[in-house]
């Protein structure tokens, strides 16, 4: 009886262990599957990292990088604006995550350029702002329908891809200044296309 009793207790024993070890293996599974999440949102963004490569690399103290910086920090920002206004007018969450991610993109890629502005680069910026600033602002189309934020940051990403591939004639071939200015005109039509895309499925 007690050899039944030993084989029964050592059966016990090793279904409680079982029973503990199971959880904890699938515990560590769902960390996994987590951290995998969360490694894959940080995927960097090609245009933004073009860009930082683009500014390790470059001279940029040089006259023309620096007017091309100019004119790409206002552009991009004056599509921020608008991008922001239909991601806010927004009928979806889907729409809404696409929109955010080209802002957020578009902020990362000012953010980069800003850092390369010398001291007379910002000089350029706050008298070229302020002149700006005396024209109509976007936020005078706040809480517009969806349609029509839509169509204006199409246009102004239109605008924009134009000035910056018109910057792109104008620079030396080779130079920091013309790559500066072919990469901005790339992020640009990447969102204009974008938005495109999502107004035919929305007519669709």
């Amino acid at each position: 009886m007690s050899t039944e009793a030993h084989e029964q207790q050592a059966e016990s024993a090793v279904a409680e262990d079982a029973q503990e070890t199971g959880p904890e293996q699938f515990s560590g599974r769902s960390l996994l599957s987590a951290d995998d999440e969360e490694a894959s949102s940080e995927v960097p963004n090609p245009d933004v990292e073009a860009l930082r490569t683009l500014v390790d690399e470059a001279d940029c103290q040089c006259a023309p990088y620096q007017s091309v910086v100019v004119a790409a920090v206002q552009i991009l920002e004056k599509a921020l604006r608008y991008e922001r206004q239909a991601a806010s007018a927004a009928l979806s969450l889907g729409q809404q995550e696409k929109m955010k991610a080209m802002v957020e993109t578009a902020e990362r890629a000012v953010s980069v350029l800003r850092d390369t502005l010398t001291a007379q680069g910002h000089k350029v910026m706050h008298l070229c702002t302020e002149t700006s600033s005396a024209g109509p602002a976007a936020s005078d189309d706040e809480g517009q329908p969806w349609w029509f934020t839509l169509s204006n940051a199409l246009e102004v990403l239109e605008q924009g891809t134009d000035q910056m591939t018109s910057l792109t004639t104008g620079q030396s071939p080779g130079s920091a200044a013309r790559e500066l200015s072919q990469l901005t005109a790339q992020l640009l039509r990447s969102h204009h296309d974008a938005l495109l895309l999502e107004a035919e499925e929305w007519i669709s």
